[in-house]
């Protein structure tokens, strides 16, 4: 498989920035910038674009991201009149994307996360595709339908970007071995120093202050309150810390819920003047002000922010999952998700600058193997492998 100079569609659920769309605006940069490809956007489940998605879609020139109505792609193994329902709206979903997705001349599809990689797989014969593949990133949930069990046989490949995401495909279903790859992904974004002290001001930290922060969608697996419960405790005792939480709120009730929850807890706790709860604050601004960076949550695959904190030079906190492992060298750092272990580690680092710098020197040096180039050379083997 070669795959410059030619069209490329990336199939994302909604233009936000996640982890997963991080993941996706990384691909298109590279695909466009290193191999001459024309790519373009569709998204699943919602058209409403973020201010921060835009911005770095201007980056690699392109400004439009195709959204073509309501996601739809589920048959019930039961009669109802709800299912046949169901069936004549897929089945009428299925032919407006063939339409639109054949229209781009595409050679590949690279779906992000389970909805569209559903889709990739049930369409990309009809659309003059060559390739596509079911693209497992993070611990992403199955449906079980009966489309999902179809697309699942017809699925070339399975991509994970940890060892996690291959147990989870092959805990629900029977999938031959030779069908399964693990590729941890690349660090999606170039890094930019910013000025420290402009930032603290704009964001009304004190100087003095050290930063502690965690960058991370506002969803129940992501355990905000876990990390404002424990800085609150640390904060009785420490004086000289600021609490920072970046996130998207406007994908979901979910999400706004949470965010609503935790603007509440914020006020109840009384720490509004050391915690910043952002939404639709650039990446890049965040981890420029953090000293000490966390991600704590019940369920990660290779977590995209992870190496966006190591790119940074920035030691890591991070619940034990598989992927945060591979990529951390200080294990010492991986805890269990209680508040015990959480303020121990965050203690540690908060009174030893020393500590911060040499596991934020360790991370800085170990994300050199997450390239871009390497990832795109293991991706191409992968295909060819098959061919």
């Amino acid at each position: 498989m070669d795959l410059r100079n030619k069209n490329i569609v990336l199939i994302i659920k909604a233009p936000v920035l996640g982890g997963a769309e991080r993941q996706a605006i990384g691909f298109a940069k590279y695909a466009k910038q290193e191999l001459n490809c024309n790519v373009s956007f569709i998204a699943t489940h919602s058209g409403e674009m973020s201010t921060e998605f835009k911005n770095f879609l201007n980056e690699i020139e392109l400004d439009e991201v195709s959204y073509y109505g309501k996601f739809i792609l589920k048959i019930d193994n039961k009669f109802s009149i709800k299912n046949l329902k169901d069936i004549l709206k897929t089945v009428q979903y299925l032919i407006k994307m063939i339409y639109h997705v054949r229209k781009k001349k595409p050679y590949m599809l690279v779906p992000f996360l389970n909805p569209p990689s559903k889709l990739a797989v049930l369409i990309y014969k009809f659309t003059g595709a060559k390739y596509t593949f079911w693209h497992q990133l993070g611990l992403d949930f199955f449906t079980k339908d009966l489309l999902e069990k179809y697309a699942i046989r017809k699925t070339p490949l399975f991509i994970a970007n940890a060892d996690n995401g291959l147990d989870l495909i092959t805990n629900d279903y029977n999938v031959p071995h030779s069908k399964l790859f693990c590729l941890p992904q690349y660090i999606s974004i170039d890094k930019q120093v910013l000025n420290k002290i402009t930032l603290k001001n704009e964001f009304k930290i004190d100087q003095k202050d050290i930063v502690i922060g965690m960058i991370s969608h506002y969803r129940k697996e992501k355990l905000h309150q876990l990390l404002l419960e424990v800085f609150n405790k640390l904060s009785t005792k420490y004086n000289n810390i600021h609490l920072v939480l970046l996130g998207d709120k406007k994908s979901g009730l979910e999400t706004e819920f949470n965010f609503n929850l935790l603007k509440d807890q914020i006020k109840t706790l009384d720490v509004n003047s050391k915690v910043s709860l952002l939404s639709d604050v650039p990446v890049k601004k965040v981890l420029n002000m953090l000293d000490i960076a966390v991600l704590v949550s019940t369920l990660e695959g290779t977590p995209n922010v992870v190496l966006e904190y190591m790119l940074y030079g920035l030691p890591v906190v991070s619940t034990n999952h598989s992927g945060c492992n591979k990529l951390l060298i200080d294990k010492e750092m991986l805890i269990a998700n209680n508040s015990k272990e959480l303020y121990s580690k965050l203690e540690h680092l908060i009174t030893n600058k020393a500590e911060r710098e040499r596991i934020g020197s360790n991370n800085k040096m170990e994300i050199n193997e997450y390239s871009k180039e390497s990832y795109f050379k293991k991706f191409t083997a992968i295909f060819n492998s098959l061919d």
